[in-house]
């Protein structure tokens, strides 16, 4: 249903006003439809958004609701699985002081921008951070550990996924192999592995082996798919 249609005894002004900030804080659809999880908040409200006009104080109040932050929530996640999948972002970056696209292509121990072939290992990364950029864009700055800046430009709505990928990434370059014994040790004393167990995962983690991520078969390092399911080796 359009805002017009929903928002029928406003005037122009207020109908105005209503989309502006609708729009400014992404609770309108490609259609041009109010988001539903918004008119639910407003529905709880008791709110006649008939005749009410939407103030920013309102729109904090929803963005602080549970409703309101699982529905960031879950669309981070649905955009961080897109990314996943594909393995690759769209970027902006500058050469030459001339805007160009690029992918960003996601590795397991580093991301490349493809347009450029730069390659940062995410063990070389220090920092990152996000500011705001051109419109609907945020600009994407990572701090290498020799106080290198990338900066690039992405869609708002891919920034936060891809830097939550990144971090995670981050993360588990820093996870050892140590860390890894560590934590198991700490399930063993805990009682919820048992000796067995502990031994068998501690030759896993010592091992150079490959092992399938969607059955758990063993692979040949060189292979490019799983021989028992077919899965695609990720490198």
């Amino acid at each position: 249903m359009e805002l017009k249609n929903i928002f029928k005894n406003s005037s122009f002004d207020t109908l105005d006003k209503n989309k502006e900030l609708l729009e400014e804080h992404d609770l309108l659809n490609i259609m041009g439809s109010p988001n539903k999880v918004f008119l639910k908040f407003l529905a709880s409200k008791k709110i006649d958004i008939n005749e009410d006009e939407i103030t920013e104080e309102l729109i904090d109040e929803f963005e602080g609701s549970v409703d309101s932050i699982n529905m960031k929530l879950a669309k981070i996640q649905r955009q961080k699985e897109i990314i996943f999948t594909e393995r690759k972002v769209w970027i902006n970056i500058k050469e030459d002081d001339k805007t160009k696209g690029s992918d960003l292509i996601l590795h397991h121990d580093r991301i490349t921008i493809d347009e450029t072939g730069k390659e940062i290992p995410y063990s070389d990364m220090l920092e990152i951070e996000l500011e705001d950029g051109s419109w609907s864009k945020k600009i994407f700055k990572i701090t290498t550990n020799d106080d290198e800046e990338i900066t690039f430009e992405i869609n708002e709505d891919n920034a936060v996924p891809l830097k939550e990928i990144i971090e995670d990434n981050i993360y588990n370059q820093d996870f050892d192999e140590i860390d890894a014994l560590l934590e198991l040790q700490s399930l063993f004393e805990e009682g919820k592995i048992s000796a067995e167990e502990l031994e068998a995962r501690k030759a896993i983690i010592y091992s150079d082996d490959v092992y399938c991520t969607n059955c758990g078969a063993k692979i040949d390092s060189d292979s490019l798919f799983c021989p028992e399911c077919g899965h695609e080796v990720l490198d």
